[in-house]
């Protein structure tokens, strides 16, 4: 019992968490990474290098979903990221029923239940990597 209780502060940070997926070219890595809201602010002549698409459920927060792109970028060997869009979407639902079931001698009595149902929530962070020329 005491091991599983172990891994609960685990799960949970796995859980808080985003996944970061990125297509395109790496270079060396670098220790200065800028960020930008728009293309039109970045000043330097550049080239994109890639395309970056970061989710979490709705329990991280965007800054730390943009921690983790900056981290990306730092390992892709990018000059500056430009923040494209953030999104908040329905995931999905779930839903738990529960009834209550007595059993007398004479038969079964079902007593009516309840039911919750919760909807899931992600976010999802798109962002483009530059490299100066």
């Amino acid at each position: 019992m005491r091991r599983m209780i172990a891994w609960i502060p685990l799960l949970l940070l796995a859980g808080a968490c985003a996944h970061v997926d990125y297509v395109g070219k790496t270079y060396a890595p670098t220790t200065k990474v800028e960020v930008f809201f728009s293309e039109e602010d970045v000043v330097e002549p550049y080239e994109i290098m890639g395309r970056v698409v970061a989710t979490a459920n709705d329990m991280v927060s965007s800054e730390k979903i943009q921690d983790q792109i900056m981290e990306k970028a730092q390992k892709k060997g990018a000059d500056a990221v430009v923040i494209t869009g953030l999104e908040r979407y329905k995931s999905g639902e779930s839903t738990n029923y529960s009834e209550t079931t007595k059993q007398k001698k004479s038969g079964v009595t079902t007593t009516s239940g309840g039911s919750t149902t919760q909807s899931e929530h992600e976010k999802a962070v798109t962002a483009l990597f530059l490299k100066y020329k």
